[in-house]
């Protein structure tokens, strides 16, 4: 994985986590009930963890020096 695609991985991951528990997200999706959105908060946040520790930091550290 590039380190572009990781790194819009984790964004949208914080994005939607962020999103659903402010409760905007609620407005867009129906949930049936807090645990499957305590579910999709979860998994969005585990998402967002795999997307930044899939990111190449010497390959990063090394184009930006």
């Amino acid at each position: 994985m590039k380190n572009y695609q990781a790194t819009l991985l984790s964004v949208a991951g914080f994005v939607i986590a962020t999103k659903t528990m402010n409760g905007t997200l609620s407005n867009y999706i129906t949930f049936s009930g807090v645990l499957n959105e305590m579910a999709v908060t979860l998994f969005a946040i585990m998402l967002s963890m795999i997307g930044l520790l899939s990111i190449d930091y010497k390959k990063l550290i090394k184009s930006l020096f």
